[in-house]
């Protein structure tokens, strides 16, 4: 799974590099934000939105230029880490 996803990243324009931490990530999402990210992996205009904490996938990507990737983890993040999250985060930290 993990080599499919970094294929569809390094297809949608992520470097190699970039592409391979991101499909690492992506393949220890928690529960509830997997078929988000299977769903986005079969097609890219499927973004549907999660909220958590004060926090959206929607607001993420508008607020702070994130990615649907880069949102999805940051979803993560808080889900799993929600303290250490929400205060890198209300410190502008990407």
């Amino acid at each position: 799974m993990e080599n499919q996803i970094k294929q569809i990243l390094i297809d949608r324009g992520y470097n190699e590099r970039h592409a391979t931490l991101v499909a690492q990530e992506l393949t220890l999402l928690a529960t509830p934000l997997q078929p988000l990210i299977t769903k986005w992996l079969d097609d890219e205009q499927c973004m549907e939105d999660f909220e958590t904490e004060g926090y959206s996938i929607s607001g993420l990507m508008q607020k702070r230029g994130m990615t649907y990737p880069a949102a999805l983890l940051t979803i993560d993040w808080l889900l799993k880490e929600p303290e250490k999250a929400k205060h890198s985060l209300s410190r502008g930290i990407k």
